[in-house]
C-alpha cells in the first residue's frame, strides 16, 4: 500500500486561532499528510477575528508550519458577495452568498483531486451548519468531516489563542462526523446545486463583459486568471501552474487588454490583478464549471 495522498484541512475560523492548530496537530498525529490548510472567515473588522488571523499567521511563516516542521500553506478566505467582503450574514441574501461562496470553495478544493479535512469547529455555528449542508453535496467518499473536542477546563485556558497546541493529557481530540455522500451517490445534486448558484448571480453588463472577455482568453490566459479569481497572488498562480513570474505577467497583461477594450477604458488605464479578482470571482464557477480550465490548445 502506497503512502497517503497529500491532502487539505479546511476549518471556519471566528475569534479562536486554537481550533485551526489543534485540529491540524490531530491530524498530523493520525498520519495525514496535509499539505494546506484553508481558513474560512468574515471580513476581520471584529478585532477579535483580525486578532486571530495575526495569531494564526505567526504559526506558518513562508507557508511554513513551524510547530510541526513541515511545510504546510495556510490560505484564508474571507467570504463574500459580488459587492465584496461580508462581515456577517444579516439576512436571506447574505446568508445565500455565504452558501454560494462556501460551494465555490468547496469546488475549487476538489478541483484539486486532493482529499479533504473539513472540521466544524470555529467560527459562527450558522457557518458550520453551512458548511456541512454544501460538504454533503460536495464531498466524496475520500473525504472527512470532524468535530473537535475540547474539555471545558482546557476551553478556558486556551482561549483567544493562549494555548496554541494541547498536549496528549489536555485531552482535546477529533472526532469524525459520519455524513450522508449524496452528491458522490447521486450526482443530480450538484447539477442542481450548481443551477442554483447560477440563478442567485445578479444579470449585469460587467457579467456579459466577463464572459466575452473568458471567451477571448487563451487556456493559458483562463488558467491565470482562474487562480486570480481564486485569491491567488501572481508569484502564487507562477509557482502553481509551474511557470515563471515574468510568462504570469505577459498573461495578465494580456487579460487587462482585453478588459479595457471591453470595458471601454484607456489604454492607459491602470488596473491590477485585484480588480481582476474583484469582476471575475462571483461568477467562475459559471465560467469554469468543470473547475480549473484545461490548459491545452
Amino acid at each position: 500500500m502506497g503512502p497517503r495522498p497529500v491532502s487539505t484541512m479546511i476549518a471556519t475560523l471566528g475569534g479562536q486561532p486554537q481550533v485551526v492548530t489543534f485540529a491540524l496537530d490531530a491530524l498530523l498525529e493520525r498520519g495525514e499528510p496535509i499539505g494546506e490548510v484553508v481558513v474560512i472567515h468574515f471580513a476581520p473588522h471584529d478585532p477579535r477575528t483580525r486578532q486571530a488571523l495575526e495569531r494564526l499567521d505567526r504559526e506558518f511563516p513562508n507557508d511554513f508550519y513551524a510547530h510541526a516542521q513541515r511545510p504546510i500553506r495556510l490560505r484564508r478566505v474571507v467570504l463574500r458577495d459580488h459587492h465584496g467582503p461580508l462581515v456577517d450574514i444579516v439576512d436571506e441574501q447574505t446568508a445565500d452568498a455565504v452558501r454560494a461562496h462556501i460551494v465555490e470553495i468547496l469546488r475549487l478544493e476538489k478541483a484539486q483531486g486532493r482529499p479533504l479535512h473539513v472540521v466544524l469547529a470555529g467560527g459562527r455555528r450558522i457557518l458550520a451548519l453551512m458548511l456541512f449542508l454544501t460538504a454533503i453535496v460536495h464531498l466524496d467518499y475520500s473525504d472527512h468531516l470532524w468535530h473537535l473536542y475540547t474539555p471545558r477546563s482546557f476551553l478556558e485556558l486556551a482561549r483567544d489563542g493562549q494555548r496554541m497546541h494541547a498536549r496528549p493529557e489536555d485531552g482535546v481530540r477529533l472526532v469524525e462526523v459520519p455524513f450522508p455522500h449524496w452528491g458522490a451517490d447521486f450526482p443530480g445534486f450538484r447539477q442542481l446545486s450548481s443551477i442554483q448558484l447560477q440563478q442567485a448571480l445578479p444579470a449585469s453588463r460587467d457579467l456579459e463583459r466577463c464572459r466575452q472577455a473568458w471567451q477571448r482568453l487563451t487556456p493559458a490566459q483562463r488558467r491565470v486568471l482562474y487562480w486570480i479569481a481564486h485569491n491567488e497572488r501572481p508569484q502564487q498562480v507562477a509557482e502553481r501552474l509551474g511557470i515563471t513570474p515574468k510568462t504570469v505577467d505577459s498573461h495578465l497583461d494580456a487579460i487587462k487588454d482585453v478588459c479595457r477594450e471591453l470595458w471601454e477604458l484607456p489604454p492607459d488605464h491602470p488596473l491590477s490583478y485585484h480588480n481582476l479578482r474583484e469582476w471575475f470571482r462571483p461568477i467562475m464557477p459559471l465560467l469554469a464549471p468543470g473547475g480549473v480550465p484545461d490548459s491545452s490548445g
